[in-house]
């Protein structure tokens, strides 16, 4: 267990024993007012200044005012609770999410520092140099997918979704994103009219694709394969990837499109990623007019459903 989830714990368990005290120390209370309350009862009827009648409805309206109260502070214990462990889960997963960012920036950096200097190596061939170049040029256009999900991310909690509608072929663009998805071998296969015309913002739609093929991949076998359709629907066009990977579980399928949300350990995690990825997806569609689902693929794996208006 990690330092982080012993201090989750802990303030956890330390919340239930103050709640605990708080309650067992105002039962006590309750039962000394009580037990108070009936010896001057007993001593008032000996000295018979009230009737038996005025002496229930004492007792009663003690047990009464002290049931509203004590029901007063568990619900706002309770309400205390809910807050406290939300904070805590909050935190959870803004520390998971430093630990994926460095992560994330520590790879590309230093596999960029080993192609520069092995470029600095003399004798390397002309075809050496090239792929040296090509994977440098990978890692930064990897960096800065990051940085622009980080960005997208931003600007999104703002409440600022910058969308610029602009015509484009989605086909292609669908096309383009399932080329670079494929430079590491893995196979996609894609089902889909010859064109699509549309008019959507070509950065929007390019992360939502992006993001949804990556998730495919990351999840799924290294080799896919991942299939891809695109076609009309009755509310615009809808995207559907589908992987071979694990699934999600049915509890997860909210929660997936939840900024930080990743399911595990960060510090003991293999697979990368921010948690981010879907939520700028989910966010994304929103702003757009769409909307994204998961469900279930036949044989195994999860299926991706994007709705969303081309027009």
């Amino acid at each position: 267990m990690s330092r982080h989830q012993h201090r989750h714990r802990a303030t956890l368990l330390l919340f239930g024993a103050t709640a605990l005290y708080i309650v067992l120390q105002f039962i006590w209370w309750a039962y000394l007012l009580v037990r108070k309350d009936r010896e001057m009862e007993a001593l008032i009827t000996a000295f018979e200044l009230r009737t038996e009648g005025h002496v229930r409805d004492t007792f009663w309206m003690v047990v009464g005012e002290g049931s509203v109260f004590l029901l007063l502070v568990l619900v706002a214990m309770y309400l205390t609770f809910r807050a406290v462990r939300r904070d805590l889960e909050l935190a959870r997963m803004q520390h998971n999410f430093l630990l994926a960012v460095t992560h994330e920036l520590r790879t590309p950096i230093a596999s960029l520092k080993l192609q520069l200097q092995t470029l600095e190596r003399a004798g390397l061939s002309a075809r050496q140099r090239d792929e040296l170049r090509e994977d440098a040029l990978e890692d930064v256009d990897r960096l800065g997918r990051l940085t622009e999900t980080l960005l997208s991310a931003a600007r999104l909690e703002s409440g600022r979704h910058d969308l610029r509608p602009g015509p484009l072929d989605l086909v292609e663009l669908v096309r383009a994103e399932m080329d670079r998805a494929a430079r590491h071998g893995a196979r996609l296969e894609l089902k889909a009219p010859e064109r699509l015309p549309a008019r959507v913002d070509p950065e929007a739609m390019r992360m939502v694709v992006g993001n949804l093929l990556d998730n495919a991949l990351k999840y799924g076998p290294a080799d896919g394969p991942v299939d891809v359709s695109l076609d009309l629907s009755d509310n615009g066009a809808t995207l559907v990837v589908a992987d071979r990977g694990p699934g999600v579980p049915a509890g997860e399928r909210q929660a997936i499109f939840r900024r930080f949300h990743r399911g595990g350990d960060e510090e003991t995690r293999r697979t990368k990623g921010t948690g981010l990825g879907l939520y700028l997806v989910g966010r994304t569609l929103e702003a757009m007019g769409g909307s994204v689902l998961v469900g279930d693929r036949p044989g195994g794996g999860a299926i991706f459903t994007a709705t969303f208006p081309i027009s």
